[in-house]
């Protein structure tokens, strides 16, 4: 628990994923967004300040972090759930975040997992995603 206190700390005040950045450039009408293992909210963050309505969800209550960055019209676009991956409920949606996440689900339930994400996807949306390798 300790040391993610610790990495929580160090993302903080962080800048967005690069691979968030690219796709706020691509200037996509903002609609709803899930940020899968938000952590700190540096992604949940730069999002509701471009437009997005952002269900953040961790295993980790990090909701207080996140709120205290943003302002009373911010706040309104911003819901946090805690959940494990492996019994997540997600929503359909028009952009799914998941940075660096993915990988902290138990692969027993990885295939199960996986499937929610794909049907959570709406149609001709986005799935901007990162794991820890480069290749």
């Amino acid at each position: 628990m300790e040391q993610i206190k610790k990495y929580y700390e160090n993302t903080e005040g962080a800048l967005p994923n690069p691979m968030v950045k690219k796709f706020i450039d691509m200037n996509i009408k903002p609609s709803n967004a899930i940020d899968l293992g938000c952590g700190a909210g540096r992604d949940t963050i730069f999002l509701i300040n471009n437009g997005w309505k952002v269900l953040s969800i961790d295993r980790e209550n990090t909701k207080e972090i996140i709120s205290s960055k943003l302002n009373n019209e911010e706040i309104k676009k911003f819901r946090f759930k805690s959940q494990n991956f492996e019994d997540i409920e997600l929503e359909k949606t028009n952009l799914l975040v998941a940075n660096f996440s993915i990988p902290f689900c138990d692969k027993k339930h990885f295939n199960k997992f996986w499937n929610k994400i794909t049907d959570s996807i709406l149609k001709d949306r986005i799935f901007c995603w990162q794991f820890f390798w480069i290749k």
